[in-house]
């Protein structure tokens, strides 16, 4: 089994102001405490809190297990939507707006949740970025102090290369698979699984996704491969997948389950 490990990186509590030339200038909140880095069996993660009292927020980082994308996730203590909402929203790292269609839920535990979804080209201009500003529609608009980014981002892409070994996605001269997965999306997917939100808007796409299974053949883990461009699907896509797929395990030489990733054929949301 992995060793789960949870890193704590102390920072330092210094605050700048972000002025973009479309936006009046908003106070960074600072953080009440340092991030922990969480090497996770399915995910790597960074997280940290910020605020104080009713204003008081998580930030997470989580790349995916394949390192192109990133998901930026600000959180708060209050009951979220019980479905999934899409709107839109931006991420500013100091250079101007990233903008993106968001998810906003309900998380585990009573949270409110805002899910934004970026590429690794656009995460590494928070490498040097000393705040970032996460807005959404009809929503939160919310300004937050970094510092020591590049060291975060160095323990994250650390996790991610041991997440890779972890399951087994090595190049195929390292492969330790002799017989792959294998399963079907025959059936897992019904009309009823359209996402409202999407429907209303009449949106349509095509997503991928690539999931960890495990030594029993469950999907430990669903992490968007290729994007719709319609978060909803994308969301619902995952949710669907973990919850009814069904797969045979992989298998090392000897015929030992192992555990492995498979990408899915493209799943296609037609109305």
């Amino acid at each position: 089994m992995l060793a789960r490990l949870v890193r704590v990186i102390a920072l330092g509590s210094l605050l700048f102001a972000l002025a973009t030339p479309s936006a009046a200038m908003v106070d960074p909140l600072q953080p009440g405490k340092p991030w922990v880095i969480d090497y996770a069996e399915a995910q790597c993660v960074a997280s940290r809190q910020y605020g104080s009292g009713g204003n008081l927020w998580v930030l997470a980082i989580r790349p995916a297990p394949n390192g192109e994308t990133y998901e930026l996730l600000l959180g708060r203590n209050r009951s979220g939507p019980e479905f999934a909402e899409e709107a839109k929203g931006s991420v500013d790292f100091g250079n101007g707006p990233i903008r993106a269609w968001l998810l906003h839920y309900g998380g585990e535990r009573k949270s409110d949740v805002y899910q934004f979804r970026i590429s690794a080209a656009d995460m590494s201009q928070g490498r040097a970025a000393k705040t970032v500003r996460l807005r959404a529609a009809s929503g939160p608009d919310v300004t937050l102090t970094l510092s020591l980014m590049s060291d975060l981002l160095d323990g994250l892409d650390k996790c991610t290369v041991d997440l890779k070994h972890y399951w087994n996605m090595e190049s195929p001269d390292d492969a330790k698979i002799a017989t792959k997965s294998k399963g079907s999306l025959v059936g897992v997917f019904s009309d009823r699984d359209y996402p409202s939100e999407a429907l209303q808007r009449g949106q349509q796409g095509a997503s991928q996704f690539l999931l960890l299974i495990d030594e029993k053949g469950s999907v430990a883990g669903c992490h968007v491969l290729k994007a719709s461009g319609v978060p909803a699907l994308d969301g619902m896509g995952c949710v669907v997948i973990k919850k009814r797929m069904k797969l045979s395990p992989a298998l090392d030489a000897q015929g030992h389950p192992i555990r492995s990733t498979v990408v899915t054929p493209p799943i296609k949301w037609v109305m």
